[in-house]
């Protein structure tokens, strides 16, 4: 197996978090990661992206230039992901601001509605985690019994229950692939 997922949205969005659950819960999983973060220049609301690497295999590049999984936490980071994906790759929309709709026909598309999840938990700051438990639902990368231990050891005991109901909320939240949630 080798998943290949790059995670772009603004500074704030938890985008960073995302990707470093993923790597966590992979490596906790015996799996061999990769997490490299980037940041704009700008401090909040900037861009940020991170690439992590999910091999059962030795990684062998450190750079991603076609991703298998692409998660956008707002419309500009759609808009810059889906031209590099991969043929059959996925591509998750949190769709939150917008209704971006992908021009390719060759790739997965699915949106959730990450921030309304989130309040209905009570904390718009929990949308990158529903996005995270959405991709996982349909892309089991690493398992939700792995992400909460990875979570566990990332965040302590006081945001743990707010962010294991937002990552299930998000799994739960997928119905079929390629649905709009």
């Amino acid at each position: 197996m080798l998943a290949e997922i790059v995670i772009s949205g603004s500074g704030g969005q938890g985008v960073l978090v995302i990707g470093r659950l993923i790597a966590e819960a992979g490596f906790l999983e015996g799996q061999e990661v990769v997490w490299s973060p980037s940041y704009s220049a700008e401090k909040r609301g900037g861009t940020v992206s991170c690439m992590v690497t999910i091999s059962t295999e030795k990684v062998g590049s450190l750079m991603i230039t076609r991703p298998t999984i692409g998660i956008a936490m707002n419309h500009a980071a759609a808009i810059k992901l889906e031209p590099a994906l991969k043929k059959d790759g996925w591509l998750l929309v949190n769709q939150a601001e917008n209704g971006y709709q992908p021009a390719r026909k060759d790739i997965h598309f699915l949106t959730v509605s990450a921030n309304q999840l989130a309040l209905e938990l009570g904390s718009e700051s929990t949308a990158n985690i529903v996005a995270l438990g959405a991709l996982l639902s349909i892309h089991p990368v690493v398992s939700l019994d792995g992400v909460i231990k990875a979570m566990a050891q990332l965040f302590g005991s006081k945001i743990l229950e707010m962010n294991k109901q937002a990552l299930i909320k998000g799994s739960k939240s997928v119905k079929t692939k390629d649905e709009k949630i």
